[in-house]
């Protein structure tokens, strides 16, 4: 379906984003893997985590674009800090701490797709509420807010609270299943939020409803819509996502397809595909088209071994929705 590709000027508008930032460590299988022994293969690290790998497409999708998130006084921090404002993110209100900066370490096999992974995020739980006050400005002068759930729960909520007295949109990432029942003290808080993204199992860990097929998906969105979500992403992976919005009052939903592509590292897909959803709604563009730019997003990321895909741009990203 064909979008426009000239969307309103961004003028001042801005995005905050506030979540993790870790260094990512991935090794892939040269064949399919045979657990239990030592397999061959290839290794390769790039700056990651969710929060910043959002900032940095963001960025590159030229959307005015901070981030708040804790690194390490370590070789590892310094690496981020360089990288990620060498792609255009402000980080001026990044805090330096003396634990560790987080690390992400990943194995994925032959075809791309992630076998297991672990995060150990050991600076990010510095981001105190203390912090988040240093950044309330920041936040209330922006267009839109992004939180990620490595932020500690007192964190994530206060950063909610600034932001919706100053009547700007809120968009979370539940991140995982762990991780997503943080999000769950916003609900509960009847803080009102714009969008969240969760995959299915994040949605069971929210709702309780265990949503084993597309015909529950609905009903489970509904429960959100009724804590206070205006717009339901629900991630399907290589199925797309399906999106319900309440905006106006309405209730109105779509299920999204992928865009093809050819897969060579599934890392970092779902961290564009919100990037470009932000971009899209700062730009102007209404939720659903937003949406399918964010799939657009995922198939370009995916075609590359980095987490983030360098070349992504907003005319990338709306060269291949009219395309396809």
């Amino acid at each position: 379906m064909a979008e426009p590709s000239s969307p309103a000027s961004t003028g001042n508008a801005s995005a905050v984003v506030i979540g993790g930032a870790n260094i990512d460590h991935k090794s892939q299988t040269l064949a399919p893997p045979v657990l239990g022994t030592s397999n061959p293969g290839r290794s390769r690290s790039s700056s990651g985590g969710v929060g910043r790998n959002v900032a940095d497409n963001l960025a590159r999708m030229g959307i005015r674009t901070s981030l708040v998130t804790c690194i390490g006084l370590d070789a590892d921090g310094d690496r981020l800090a360089r990288e990620t404002a060498g792609a255009g993110v402000d980080m001026g209100h990044t805090v330096r701490t003396s634990l560790p900066t987080g690390r992400y370490t990943a194995v994925l096999d032959d075809r791309g797709d992630m076998i297991v992974a672990v995060s150990a995020m050991d600076a990010i739980d510095e981001m105190s509420i203390d912090l988040i006050d240093g950044s309330a400005a920041l936040i209330a002068s922006s267009d839109i807010l992004v939180l990620d759930c490595n932020i500690p729960e007192a964190a994530l909520t206060r950063a909610a609270v600034i932001a919706r007295a100053s009547n700007v949109r809120i968009v979370v990432d539940p991140v995982s299943t762990p991780k997503a029942s943080r999000l769950r003290t916003l609900l509960a808080a009847s803080i009102p939020l714009h969008t969240i993204t969760p995959n299915r199992e994040e949605l069971d860990t929210l709702t309780g409803f265990a949503s084993a097929s597309a015909g529950d998906l609905p009903a489970a969105a509904l429960l959100l819509h009724r804590a206070g979500v205006e717009n339901v992403w629900i991630r399907l992976g290589s199925y797309g996502s399906y999106f319900s919005s309440m905006a106006g009052g309405t209730a109105r939903a779509e299920t999204i397809a992928s865009y093809p592509s050819t897969l060579v590292d599934a890392t970092g897909a779902g961290d564009a595909m919100l990037a470009a959803y932000v971009a899209g709604l700062v730009k102007g563009l209404d939720p659903f088209a937003a949406a399918r730019l964010g799939s657009a997003a995922a198939a370009i990321t995916i075609e590359s071994p980095l987490t983030v895909n360098p070349s992504i741009s907003f005319a990338l990203l709306a060269a291949r929705v009219t395309s396809t």
